[in-house]
């Protein structure tokens, strides 16, 4: 048998083979074997030493050189005494080399290096229990059958059944629910309505669902502002005929609705002091904004709307309220001549009589005269020594007058309410890009 792949050459002792590979195991090449080079003339050597695929120690020395020659190599030399020997004795010393190793390797989960004869050689090889040691898996020491559940430091569970598993990885009861509005499953974004945004111009299609969040831009029948969120209660089972909706609006203000027999009732109005309602002067509740209070010695307190509105007493009973368009002409405060409240005795007689100049500005003039009551009973007439009927007053020093203004456009509770509703619109369009792109991909 002959080993003859790719070319030799010689010089001196030293061979070197160009596409040659002498040390791998199925060459069967070994020092002692006879190189045969097909030169003119022919020369034959014996390999000394094998010390890499491409390189060999041979003797004789090679007279003349070799280059590129074509050769071949004994691999298998069975044909004389010698050739037998050899190849007895190699085998006899193969076998005492390994057999012990590969004993080892049939029996044990260490690596054991394992001399392969066939060119010298060392190797080294896991053991057959060992074979599953490899990259994140090199602490694994044996093989079984696996009988045992691998435990979660090991990636496994701990358990061979699944109720142990959940109870080992710490998972409740809702590991075994699925998702989706369908009764006991557990209800993600959307369902029931929870968290879903949709136009309120469509709420009424919704309103079976449980809970509901509407938000968008402004619509006519919505209240207030016209934009705002919707809290819906539907009784199951009714497909949404019997249930209540909380609204609340963008201004501050809250509303309630009832719906019976699929019939909703007249949108109520949920009184918030200080936003949809205030106290007058009489601690009476009243629907307020824009509302200022007017104090005897000038000073004034405002709400929310009316916050900008200055006071200035220009003498005793004289109060010039600025930065308003006059007065609100609400019905509820009696209209455009009606804008006003002024404090009662405890008789709830009036205290004080009451006139005003709306300025060509829009700044109102207050007027408070002395008012008394001389068909009362003497304790009830309000009369006070050096002052008369008519005469100019300040406002009683523990009271106030309540003035319903109109407020201009550039207020600072309207510039407020348009900064909030450029801030909604933007936030709309956002939420609407992110969801167009959530839908996309």
């Amino acid at each position: 048998m002959l080993y003859n792949t790719g070319t030799i050459a010689i010089n001196g002792n030293t061979a070197t083979g160009t596409g040659t590979n002498w040390t791998a195991p199925a060459s069967q090449v070994r020092a002692g074997q006879t190189i045969i080079v097909m030169s003119n003339p022919v020369q034959m050597f014996q390999i000394s030493s094998v010390n890499s695929a491409t390189s060999m120690t041979v003797t004789p020395a090679a007279s003349p050189a070799l280059s590129g020659q074509k050769y071949g190599i004994l691999v298998s030399d069975n044909i004389s005494v010698d050739g037998l020997a050899q190849a007895m004795s190699q085998l006899i010393k193969d076998y005492d080399e390994n057999i012990g190793a590969w004993e080892t390797f049939a029996t044990t989960s260490a690596n054991q290096s394992i001399t392969v004869t066939i060119n010298g050689t060392s190797l080294s090889i896991p053991g057959i229990g060992a074979l599953a040691r490899k990259g994140a898996n090199s602490d694994i020491t044996e093989l079984k059958g696996l009988t045992t559940a691998l435990s979660i430091s090991q990636g496994g569970t701990g358990d061979k059944t699944a109720a142990g598993a959940r109870t080992n990885l710490g998972l409740g009861s809702a590991a075994t629910k699925d998702t989706g509005p369908s009764p006991g499953n557990i209800p993600v974004l959307g369902d029931l309505g929870m968290g879903f945004a949709q136009p309120v111009g469509g709420y009424n299609e919704y309103f079976d669902r449980a809970i509901f969040l509407a938000t968008n831009g402004q619509q006519g029948w919505f209240p207030g502002s016209g934009q705002g969120s919707i809290i819906n209660i539907a009784y199951p089972g009714t497909d949404g005929a019997y249930g209540q909706r909380w609204i609340g609006t963008t201004d501050g203000r809250a509303f309630f609705q009832t719906r019976s027999a699929g019939n909703l009732d007249a949108l109520n109005e949920i009184c918030i002091l200080g936003k949809s309602v205030i106290t007058d002067s009489n601690g009476f509740i009243k629907k307020s904004s824009p509302v200022v209070k007017v104090f005897g010695d000038g000073s004034v307190v405002t709400n929310e709307e009316s916050e900008g509105c200055t006071i200035t007493r220009s003498d005793v009973g004289q109060y010039l309220i600025e930065g308003c368009l006059g007065l609100n002409s609400d019905a509820a405060w009696g209209g455009i001549d009606g804008g006003f409240e002024i404090p009662l005795d405890r008789n709830k007689l009036p205290k004080i009589w009451l006139d005003y100049k709306v300025n060509p500005d829009g700044s109102v003039l207050v007027k408070t005269y002395h008012r008394t009551h001389p068909g009362a009973p003497e304790f009830a007439r309000n009369d006070r020594e050096g002052i008369a009927e008519g005469d100019p007053i300040d406002i009683p020093g523990d009271q106030f007058i309540s003035v319903r203004v109109e407020m201009p456009v550039d207020s600072i509770w309207n510039q407020q309410q348009e900064k909030a509703r450029i801030r909604f619109e933007e936030a709309k369009t956002e939420a609407e890009a992110e969801a167009a792109r959530l839908a996309s991909e």
